[in-house]
């Protein structure tokens, strides 16, 4: 195809360069005309010379430009020779790069004509090979591919076929790739591709699925295979006989219970069996329903089927079975068979307890009766019956207005709604009798529920206290005699009275005095208290300070000896500390500021945080401690609790000089008791009170061991742990061994996992340490020492600082300044009485940022924990500060 296009366009050009060489001919035919007619009008022999010379110019011009217009025409046939050369060649090559493509490739025109194919293409057309041609249309090629019975095309007609084809066709065209398989008749399988070429028309690559389609045939045989097995597997799983027959009542499947609940022998249970075979069977042995479960009817058309119907039940050899039959879409029918034997006992271990019942309710003289949603009675015993129709009227079925009349129904329809509506309600009512004598009864509506928990109807329970509204009479009678007696003895007794109330009260004039003198003391212990909750600002601020100029000369260089001088100021300061929050803890827990946030506390994960905190404590001492795991929730403040165990670990790690510690809890009842229990020092009997005091240290036996230096307490422990038990409510015991041990617990509530106590409080955000140099800090404090301290510590690592004592110092700083601030460092207790996060809440409304920020106080009460919760992204940091905590805080301002 390439070289005949080749050879058209080297004919065109040559056309061209004749019809060219013609025009020059008849350019010079009409110049020698145009002489000679000159010639013949003038006779002139000097115009005849003059034209003959210009007759000989233009001829030469004329010659010159045909000789132009002949190398014109040579080089125009050598660049064609070489065109035609070079089309040839890469024709060439182009067939031989599609015949090189293992799948079939053709191209088609814009029209879908054939323009290029490759050999591998015509072996999907098979007897076809010498009709295809280039210039031959897909309709065409289709067309005898189907009359030839080389396409199959899965049940459509030619024309429907090849209408898909078009549709696809037109869809490639608009810019869309197409892909479309159809069969061979051969048996194989081919997918063509389809996308549009640059020129309008189609490129289509045609390849054998055949083995793609023989796997996929073959995967849906394997998964058919597959879901037979499993369905043969379901139904051998299942506790229910199953079986199905096909139309023609032969057996397809069943499985193994089917057999065995049957009893059936092994011929019925082959595939192929007849039902007829099985009914007769089951009618040899006397039991022919089980042969009624096929939806065919006797005599019927082959397929029709009556329809599925009801289960039925069919006795054999004392067993009892349902029997079912379900027709299936084929004409076949599926049966099963479930033994209901224990189902059949309970119904009639039912119905004799019903019997019972009956005899029983009817054998008491209490009124019993049973009324549902409609107010109808649905049951009543004997004794109601006699009462409310003795003449033998029909009571059940009856509406209760209609037996007991309106005189009676009216008192009583509001209990009557009340039981109804779901409520358990008494109350007496008169009785119907005969004679004079009233009687009385005492009435109880019970309200029955169904299994979805709605009331479908009340029990009624009448009791005839006649004899009990007798006696109650006759108790009056009694009674008032008993009270003229007592009016009698009331006498006596208050001439009495008065010769003891002289006595009463002398002595409630000495204890008024007492009280005075209580109230004295516990108002000079409660001052005492206050102001040491009061001052704890005040004493905790010069501490606080030293604390930052140590931290500031730790990232110092200071000789050897300065570093030991500077480790022991620090751990002194550390003590100070210690003592002074010991000392706050107890003021403030006397002074009543600290409260039960009562919660539901896990007990495994604070256990656990006790544990890995304690733990390095005693490994140091060489001392096993051992945690026993518990699962249980208890209802308590996870602080206070957790402070009131700390305390109880320390304590035994502090004493146990060698040995274990044992750290568990234990149920008791509806309460955890939590243990530790050690084999230290031991404390003897007599100062098991004592050790709760202040300041109360045991330092064991003269000649036992002592704990290490360093370690000794304050004696102050165990009287915060009096402190804090009796502010949750809970009960501490101890018990000890001297030289064997002691053991210290608390008993706490348990609670349901998923129940809370109180609102659970926000936890603080945690902080991780980083990097904090050239972060700028905004540090505001009335206390120019901590002021001092501060931004010398700050600025050792690196941090820009800017320090202010008061919200005009500020100001200056960020207005005069420009100073803009990554984190703010504030006082909570300032000058004038400005608060530090009023301050912040300005700073924040003034840059219109909200800056990450902290309060520093030495206040530790709930309002302020509270204040500083409630600003989002402000932090509480309690005084004396600890570096590592503010460095911290300081570095997730800057991230």
């Amino acid at each position: 195809m390439g070289r005949e296009v080749a050879t058209q366009d080297r004919t065109d050009g040559e056309a061209e360069l004749r019809r060219q060489v013609a025009k020059l001919s008849e350019i010079n035919r009409a110049l020698m005309q145009r002489v000679e007619h000159s010639l013949d009008m003038q006779g002139n022999a000097y115009q005849l010379f003059q034209t003959a010379i210009l007759l000989d110019q233009k001829v030469r011009d004329r010659t010159r430009e045909l000789e132009h217009a002949l190398k014109a025409v040579e080089q125009s046939n050598l660049e064609l020779s070489e065109a035609i050369v070079a089309s040839r060649t890469a024709q060439n090559r182009l067939q031989d790069a599609i015949d090189s493509i293992s799948e079939g490739f053709a191209i088609f025109d814009p029209e879908d004509r054939l323009v290029l194919f490759n050999r591998r293409f015509l072996d999907f057309w098979p007897r076809l090979t010498d009709s295809i041609r280039p210039g031959l249309s897909l309709g065409a090629l289709v067309r005898l591919g189907l009359d030839a019975g080389i396409i199959q095309s899965d049940g459509l007609t030619p024309e429907a076929w090849m209408a898909e084809r078009r549709l696809q066709r037109a869809t490639t065209r608009d810019g869309g790739a197409q892909r479309w398989v159809y069969a061979l008749a051969d048996g194989r399988w081919v997918q063509v591709n389809d996308r549009r070429s640059t020129e309008g028309g189609i490129a289509s690559i045609y390849t054998d699925i055949t083995d793609v389609k023989d796997a996929e045939r073959q995967e849906r045989e394997k998964a058919l295979a597959e879901r037979s097995a499993h369905l043969q597997a379901t139904l051998e799983s299942m506790s229910i006989g199953v079986a199905v027959f096909d139309r023609d009542q032969k057996l397809v499947t069943a499985n193994r219970r089917y057999g065995e609940l049957l009893e059936l022998p092994a011929e019925l249970r082959r595939a192929g069996a007849s039902y007829r075979r099985f009914q007769e069977f089951n009618d040899a042995r006397g039991a022919p329903a089980l042969g009624t479960a096929s939806p065919i009817g006797p005599g019927s058309a082959r397929g029709a089927t009556r329809g599925s119907g009801p289960p039925s039940e069919v006795a054999l050899n004392g067993r009892w079975f349902e029997v079912k039959g379900d027709p299936m879409p084929d004409g076949g029918f599926v049966t099963s068979y479930v033994e209901i034997t224990e189902r059949k006992m309970a119904e009639e271990a039912l119905l004799d307890s019903e019997q019972r019942i009956r005899l029983f309710a009817n054998a008491v003289p209490t009124m019993i009766s049973y009324v549902d949603r409609d107010q109808r009675y649905r049951f009543v015993n004997r004794a109601y019956r006699a009462g409310y129709a003795p003449n033998g009227t029909p009571i059940l079925g009856q509406t209760l207005r209609a037996v007991l009349g309106d005189a009676e129904y009216g008192p009583r329809r509001p209990f009557i709604e009340r039981a109804l509506a779901g409520a358990t309600v008494t109350f007496d009512l008169p009785l119907p009798g005969s004679g004079d004598e009233m009687r009385f009864g005492f009435a109880t509506y019970v309200p029955h529920r169904n299994h979805r928990d709605e009331v479908v109807g009340f029990f009624t329970l009448i009791q005839d206290i006649t004899e009990r509204r007798r006696a109650e009479r006759i108790l009056e009678a009694a009674n008032e005699e008993l009270e003229r007696r007592v009016h009698e003895r009331t006498a006596t007794l208050s001439r009495l009275n008065e010769a003891l109330s002289a006595e009463v009260e002398k002595r409630r004039r000495i204890a008024r005095e007492l009280r005075v003198a209580k109230t004295e003391a516990e108002r000079a212990n409660v001052s005492k208290t206050k102001f040491l909750a009061d001052a704890s600002h005040d004493l905790l601020q010069p501490l606080n300070a030293a604390r930052l100029f140590v931290a500031t000369l730790e990232d110092t260089t200071l000789p050897a000896e300065g570093e030991a001088l500077l480790g022991k100021i620090d751990h002194a300061l550390e003590n100070v500390e210690e003592l002074l929050n010991i000392l706050l803890d107890i003021s403030k827990l006397d002074a009543g500021r600290v409260g039960a946030n009562l919660q539901s506390v896990p007990l495994p994960p604070l256990m656990e945080a006790l544990h890995d905190e304690v733990a390095p404590l005693a490994q140091r001492k060489g001392v096993a401690f051992t945690l026993l795991p518990c699962s249980l929730t208890v209802c308590s403040d996870p602080q206070l609790l957790r402070r009131l165990l700390q305390n109880f670990l320390t304590n035994a790690v502090r004493y146990t000089p060698a040995g274990r510690i044992l750290f568990g809890a234990r149920r008791r009842g509806d309460k955890v008791e939590l243990q530790v229990a050690d084999t230290g020092i031991g404390i003897p009997q007599e100062r098991l009170d004592e050790i709760f005091e202040e300041f109360r240290r045991l330092d064991g036996p003269e000649t036992g061991p002592k704990p290490e230096a360093g370690q000794k307490g304050y004696g102050l422990g165990l009287s915060i742990v009096r402190r804090i038990s009796r502010l949750l409510g809970t009960e501490v015991k101890v018990r000890s061994e001297v030289g064997r041990g002691s053991m210290f617990s608390v008993l706490v509530p348990l609670t349901d996992p998923a129940a809370l106590c109180a609102p659970p409080q926000p936890a603080a955000a945690a902080v991780t340490p980083g990097a904090v140099d050239r972060v700028r800090v905004l540090v505001v404090d009335n206390d120019p020492a901590i002021l001092d301290g501060m931004t010398r510590l700050l600025r050792s690592w690196g941090c820009r600082v800017a320090a202010a004592g008061d919200r005009a110092g500020m100001e200056a700083r960020i207005g005069a300044e420009g100073f803009r601030p990554d984190i703010v460092l504030a006082d909570y207790h300032l000058d004038g009485g400005q608060r530090g996060t009023e301050l912040i809440i300005g700073l924040r409304h003034a840059l219109d940022e909200d800056i990450p920020a902290a309060v520093i106080t030495a206040d530790r009460s709930p309002e302020v924990q509270s204040l500083v919760q409630a600003l989002s992204g402000v932090s509480l940091l309690t005084k004396p500060i600890k570096p590592a905590r503010l460095r911290a805080l300081i570095a997730s301002a800057r991230r």
